[in-house]
């Protein structure tokens, strides 16, 4: 597609954040995954007014839009159609906090841990917290309805956006939730986890609570995946809610500790819990947790004391998804949930697949809510590998699906899972997602081909 952007660029308040000159600018072709397009040009928005005159111009045009943040997600959502013209929001970062609302009004170019640092100086704090908080966009956590290591006890993204506004394909401003005096329709609703294809966000208010205390840390290892998936299952089945319960397999483990330079985690544990106990009553709670780990006969179990240890494990954790991409030429990861009493099947499940499996897979995730994250790390690019990349996502997609599960946790459908949405859904479901966004954008030009199945 050959598009004349002179028009545009004449009528933006800042003509020097349109780019048609792509070279070098190759970071827009792509989000985290395996998947690349080709824009026509990249706009880094600078103000609310020259997105709406984007988009316009793009409506009038029919050019595809591809909105994106920092470009950390793991579906191929922010990767645009051949031709889309990228709209990057992160220099629209603007930042309030009301305090005694418990209110923050925030640009979608907003860093999750920059809301986070903020609403901390109030006593205040944004729960959702997914692993790439120190990156990810606000705009992005609300297209992708993200998660993150405290969903269990606090809840996802849509738990806390309180109020939208939006740029919709024909450019108008749509108003949501507290910039409606929640009036109407709840359309906020819509538009979180739409991944961009219904409207393009320029600002997002969100719900903070008082900041919690820190539970005790727990750090505990097991000789199977399966024990520590069922202590995982016993302790949430029992009503104990931890702030936090992450799972990571050996090799996970393993590579996070090489890529952190961490001590004294054991390489050779074939799984790893690490806990946070919730603030509340953390003695009784770490009594019970303890009585489970041991149940279910765990080698080794440390109530971690040390501020300094505390985060180095953290760390640990949040840096998985990186230490694993640095040992691969390309790493598939895929997201999925299941019910908690069938959280243990499905490690198993993985488990037997690695094992049967010459491709690496490693996996981890936020147990709690059922949700693991299981990476296939590939060393080329040989059609028969990919090939058997493919039958191995198929396989665990179908599995979380025979479990009672979905295909995604929190990373969205976008380019990777489009075509398995038909296994999820009905096909009225998903008849009546396909009439929502024909009526939201009748010309298919917001994020085109994400998230629904092509029609041939």
């Amino acid at each position: 597609m050959i598009v004349n952007y002179r028009e545009l660029q004449k009528n933006l308040r800042a003509p020097m954040s349109l780019l048609t000159d792509l070279t070098g600018q190759e970071g827009f072709f792509h989000d985290e995954t395996i998947y690349r397009g080709t824009p026509s040009a990249v706009l880094i928005a600078e103000t609310k007014d020259d997105l709406i005159t984007a988009v316009r111009f793009c409506h009038r045009h029919k050019i595809p839009i591809t909105t994106r943040g920092a470009g950390t997600g793991l579906s191929g959502g922010c990767v645009p159609s051949e031709g889309a013209l990228v709209v990057s929001t992160v220099k629209l970062n603007s930042l309030i906090i009301d305090p005694k609302r418990k209110i923050a009004f925030c640009g979608p170019g907003v860093i999750t841990k920059t809301l986070q640092d903020e609403a901390a100086r109030y006593g205040l704090t944004y729960p959702p917290d997914p692993a790439s908080y120190e990156e990810s966009t606000l705009g992005g956590n609300v297209a992708e309805n993200a998660g993150g290591l405290r969903c269990k006890r606090f809840g996802v993204t849509k738990d806390y956006v309180l109020g939208l506004e939006a740029i919709t394909a024909d450019g108008t401003l749509l108003k949501t939730g507290l910039y409606n005096d929640n009036r109407g329709f709840l359309l906020g609703d819509l538009l979180v986890a739409s991944e961009g294809t219904l409207a393009v966000i320029t600002e997002i208010a969100v719900r903070l609570i008082p900041l919690p205390g820190r539970g005790a840390t727990l750090l505990v290892t097991f000789d199977a995946p399966e024990k520590a998936a069922q202590t995982v299952a016993d302790i949430i089945s029992e009503g104990i809610i931890p702030g936090v319960l992450e799972y990571i397999d050996g090799d996970a483990a393993a590579c996070a500790v090489a890529y952190e330079k961490t001590e004294g985690i054991d390489e050779k544990a074939a799984a790893i819990l690490l806990m946070e106990t919730s603030d509340i009553d953390k003695e009784r709670q770490t009594s019970q947790i303890r009585r489970f780990c041991e149940k279910n006969g765990c080698l080794y179990l440390q109530i971690e004391s040390d501020p300094e240890r505390v985060d180095s494990l953290w760390r640990v954790r949040r840096n998985i998804s990186n230490a694993t991409k640095a040992i691969a030429k390309a790493k598939i990861s895929e997201d999925v949930a299941v019910p908690i009493s069938q959280f243990p099947h499905l490690v198993a499940f993985v488990s037997e697949m690695n094992r049967q499996s010459p491709l690496r897979i490693n996996s981890y995730g936020h147990a709690g809510d059922g949700n693991l994250h299981v990476n296939i790390l590939s060393l080329g690019t040989d059609p028969e590998e990919t090939a058997q990349i493919d039958k191995l996502v198929d396989l665990l997609l179908k599995k979380a699906l025979q479990l009672g599960g979905t295909i995604s946790g929190e990373h969205g459908i976008g380019l990777a899972k489009r075509e398995y949405l038909k296994y999820e859904f009905d096909p009225a479901t998903l008849e009546a997602m396909c009439s929502v966004k024909s009526i939201f954008d009748p010309n298919d030009i917001l994020n085109p081909k994400k998230m629904f199945p092509v029609k041939n």
